[in-house]
């Protein structure tokens, strides 16, 4: 448990919204009622609170890219302006980044490995982890979130035939409820600080796999057609960043500390059954 308020930006996010029901206490703000770029804003709100799950970002990676200054404004100046008013408050920040921190030519990562992101997303995240204090802080890289909201796993449910799929991408699917889970857990150790992997356990997978696993627990027989990186950018009608071909984390730290993690493969099975 922790004494004091815990904040919570990005409340309206996939990973805010599963972490209501386990920090019933918490104060949740959404983009409407914090905006991250605001520092008069970001000040009021982080006064009095002893800790900061500052979750609020730009996580489209092709929006990232084709705007990259509102990107930066929010990724990187946000979590500026949310560090310092936590470290003049003395709150203890918990953010949260991205396995697209890495370049995805040398996985398993680390959360010591050298960084090297390849698109305007992981550079804006990496940027913010920047401004946090290691000696205080800590830094929860995650992957390939699904939740309550816009999510690969749903858009793929929704899809219709045929599904081209990219298979030359490998990473971690990472459920939000099991993740949330570990965050909640993580905002009661003030000793747990630096940087931490929390990703779904389990064997990696590229994201044909992921798409081919919830259609069949979804019980559609629909055919995935795996395609490589460029020949689904080529055909896409829009910018397409490029991603890590593998962007795989290392849960060794989580596991030692005992976090709750899930195998990708159980919580996609219990998201798309929860949501058929």
């Amino acid at each position: 448990m922790v004494s004091g308020r815990v904040l919570v930006t990005g409340g309206d996010g996939q990973v805010g919204a599963a972490l209501r029901a386990l920090l019933p206490h918490g104060d949740f703000r959404s983009h409407d009622e914090l905006d991250v770029t605001d520092a008069a804003a970001v000040t009021a709100a982080v006064e009095g609170a002893a800790v900061v799950v500052h979750a609020a970002a730009i996580t489209n990676v092709d929006a990232c890219e084709a705007e990259p200054e509102a990107a930066a404004a929010v990724n990187d100046g946000g979590t500026r302006l949310v560090a310092d008013a936590a470290r003049a408050a003395g709150a203890r920040v918990l953010y949260l980044s991205t396995d697209y921190v890495f370049s995805g030519d040398a996985a398993p990562y680390g959360e010591d490995d050298t960084t090297g992101p390849l698109n305007v997303y992981g550079r804006t995240k990496l940027a913010g982890e920047g401004h946090l204090d290691i000696e205080r802080d800590l830094v929860v890289r995650t992957s390939w979130v699904f939740g309550d909201g816009r999510n690969f796993v749903r858009t793929i449910l929704a899809a219709p035939p045929p599904l081209r799929v990219v298979d030359d991408q490998v990473g971690r699917p990472t459920s939000a409820a099991a993740l949330a889970r570990a965050l909640a857990a993580l905002v009661g150790r003030p000793e747990v600080t630096g940087r931490l992997h929390v990703a779904g356990d389990g064997q990696p997978c590229s994201w044909a796999d992921l798409a081919a696993a919830a259609l069949a627990v979804a019980g559609r027989d629909v055919r995935v057609e795996r395609v490589d990186s460029a020949s689904y950018a080529a055909g896409a009608g829009r910018v397409i960043a490029p991603r890590p071909p593998d962007s795989t984390l290392q849960l060794t730290r989580a596991r030692e500390l005992g976090l709750p993690l899930e195998d990708w493969r159980d919580s996609v099975a219990a998201y798309v059954r929860g949501i058929a």
